[in-house]
């Protein structure tokens, strides 16, 4: 199914149904404002609320009649709907504990449902906001487009938050400096040099796997940044990684 069918199918539903206006969000926004729409197998969708779970439900109900589907409810609490080589996420509207009285002293007094996932999320390059239509990208944090110009994996909120809020994230924004080309913001890095532990996920397994997928992309890079964050040592070291971890520590 091409993107716009399938895009055109769920505002059908979402509109049929009520629920809160569907967005795409994550890294699709980013990748169409890069230019490098290619290859799309991966697609974020949010509705900024809890009414995501119901659009996830009534979609499943009218693809599987025209299409071998597959629908799973991740461990985060997301649902995840497989058509094809095809993963559409429906997000499961994450918030960062305290985030009412965390945007209040951002000087976001009375902030909407959408602004608390996104500002939630974990990089401003993956903040950006777009409509089913494909027509416009929307930018809350209005730091996201300046960002992704900039070249720049910046935290939505301070890192002591959002890195700590979600261990997988420092990892993650290793891989994503080396699969965009982006440098790691100061903030981050520093953050990360004093509280090397939160490298730390909730599995050496897909620690490894990321980390991996890292040295894929480019290894040089990786292999920079884990010896500027002073990770070498709070990480697994597996064979492809080794040799890149020995000339580290010479």
């Amino acid at each position: 199914m091409k993107l716009k069918e399938l895009f055109s199918k769920l505002d059908e539903v979402q509109k049929k149904i009520g629920t809160s206006t569907t967005y795409c969000c994550g890294g699709l926004p980013r990748d169409k404002f890069m230019g490098r729409l290619d290859n799309i197998s991966d697609i974020d969708v949010t509705t900024g609320d809890k009414t995501i779970n119901y659009l996830a439900q009534e979609f499943e109900n009218i693809l599987k009649k025209d299409f071998n589907i597959t629908r799973k409810t991740m461990p985060d609490g997301h649902t995840s709907i497989f058509i094809g080589n095809m993963k559409l996420d429906f997000s499961s509207n994450f918030n960062t504990p305290n985030i009412n009285k965390i945007l209040f002293e951002k000087g976001i007094k009375s902030p909407t449902e959408l602004q608390k996932e996104i500002y939630s999320r974990d990089f401003t390059c993956n903040s950006l906001l777009m409509p089913l239509n494909l027509k416009s990208i929307i930018d809350l944090t209005k730091n996201g487009i300046n960002d992704i110009k900039n070249k720049k994996i910046k935290c939505c909120l301070d890192p002591s938050i959002t890195l700590m809020t979600n261990r997988n994230r420092v990892v993650r924004a290793i891989y994503l400096a080396c699969k965009l080309d982006f440098d790691i913001d100061d903030s981050i890095i520093d953050f990360v040099k004093s509280n090397p532990d939160s490298i730390k996920v909730s599995t050496e397994r897909s620690l490894i796997k990321k980390l991996n997928q890292s040295f894929e992309r480019d290894a040089d890079k990786a292999s920079f940044l884990l010896t500027k964050m002073n990770l070498w040592n709070y990480i697994p070291i597996s064979k492809e990684i080794y040799p890149y971890y020995i000339k580290a520590i010479k």
